[in-house]
């Protein structure tokens, strides 16, 4: 079944079915229904909820807003409005394998190979007319630079609104008296916009949400580190989605508190012995988001990545009667914005809970906030004995993907593990 969506999302009609409201609702009943299986409940919820999202946002009955990756949904959960996520369709279609078209689009219209991926992908799926325009761009100024300069860009050709909530890098009380003020002229703008009037309890049910969210995430990355645990990294990744999009979400706690408890169960009933890998690995960044076996082949060779760096629950315990200090705090608490002494840290520490071998770090091309610290994270991590690995690659654009060559430098450093 998946296979024949994916033919026929490449054909020249794709743009014009991937408006229709229908498709969203067919998939929605596809997966209540089994038809689509995945491996967990917790899985089908997920997708169930992104479907209904994603229709929302096609049927225009709504207002709308696109939103760069770190910026605090609880905001627009609070006012009930959809939120659309261009560097998460990104992974989508590369997943789906048509990102070519969307890359070649963007490049057609000046935007050159040298830029995030995930942007000109999104860039390309909006001239294509596949993604929708929103009434208005959103973005957080911490951790990535590209999508700012993506949103205001597009916002200017298209002349709509674009909000930036700028995020200094300390981590001070002006800091977060500043962050907040800025929150409450968001949450004006977005009212002026969308004509949704902001109702405080609202707000206050979005962070209870975000905080009830923030300690089930805790609860499921201590059951990783049980030797029983089924859930992979591979499968990990996969609710990045919900990361992006639905913190403050009831939808997000419930995905999570499902997964949590068929996690429980699992490893409850997998009393059997479970052959321990040969090495365990912690994963920095994301991963390719198109067709490689990566992955599977580390667990080929008796690696296997135990942890993500991206999946670490940064932020501390958020207070529903003090909602906008609360997503202030956490958006100032982001291990990696500030000083790299931050991130390094939070490495090592990853590195000792789940007790790995080694590291990877997948740098993705457009990510330069990312790879340009990696010098300083290798000399850090070898002080600890650590061994780390740099995969230079792209998460979205595989044209430049040599899977040998990518094997060959896991050889190695497997080889150099023992």
């Amino acid at each position: 079944m998946l296979e024949l969506i994916k033919k026929y999302i490449n054909r020249e009609k794709a743009p014009e079915m991937l408006r229709w409201p229908v498709i969203y609702t067919l998939g929605q009943a596809m997966v209540r229904s089994n038809l689509l299986r995945f491996p967990y409940r917790a899985t089908a919820l997920m997708v169930e909820y992104g479907l209904e999202e994603t229709k929302k946002v096609y049927n225009r009955r709504l207002p709308f807003v696109w939103t760069s990756a770190f910026f605090p949904t609880e905001l627009l959960h609070a006012l009930g409005i959809p939120i659309f996520s261009p560097e998460v369709a990104a992974a989508l279609a590369a997943s789906f394998g048509f990102q070519e078209h969307f890359l070649k689009e963007a490049e057609s219209r000046w935007w050159g190979r040298d830029n995030c991926s995930f942007h000109r992908c999104a860039i390309g799926g909006l001239f294509s007319r596949y993604y929708p325009l929103p009434s208005a761009f959103c973005a957080s100024s911490h951790l990535c630079e590209g999508a700012v300069l993506m949103f205001s860009s597009l916002a200017r050709v298209y002349n709509r609104p674009f909000l930036l909530l700028d995020v200094p890098v300390e981590q001070d009380d002006d800091s977060l008296s500043y962050v907040t003020g800025q929150l409450w002229q968001i949450i004006s703008s977005l009212e002026e916009i969308t004509g949704i009037s902001f109702q405080h309890e609202k707000l206050q049910e979005a962070v209870a949400n975000a905080e009830g969210t923030r300690r089930v995430l805790q609860k499921i990355n201590e059951l990783r580190l049980h030797p029983y645990s089924p859930f992979t990294a591979k499968e990990a990744f996969n609710f990045l989605y919900l990361n992006f999009t639905g913190l403050g979400s009831r939808a997000m706690l419930r995905v999570y508190e499902t997964l949590a408890k068929e996690l429980e169960e699992r490893i409850r009933e997998n009393n059997t012995f479970k052959k321990p890998p040969r090495f365990k690995l912690l994963w920095l960044h994301l991963p390719p988001f198109y067709r490689n076996n990566i992955l599977e082949y580390l667990e080929e060779k008796g690696a296997r990545v135990v942890f993500e760096e991206f999946n670490h629950v940064y932020w501390g315990a958020m207070d529903a009667s003090r909602p906008l200090e609360s997503i202030a705090g956490r958006m100032l608490s982001h291990f990696s914005y500030g000083h790299i002494s931050r991130r390094i840290e939070i490495i090592k520490e990853l590195a000792a809970k789940y007790d790995v071998d080694g590291v990877i770090h997948f740098s993705h091309w457009g990510c330069r906030q990312s790879c340009g610290s990696l010098r300083i994270i290798r000399d850090s991590l070898q002080k600890e004995g650590l061994p780390f690995l740099v995969l230079d690659g792209d998460c979205v654009d595989n044209r430049n993907y040599a899977p040998g060559q990518v094997q060959t430098r896991i050889d190695g450093f497997l080889e150099m593990l023992g």
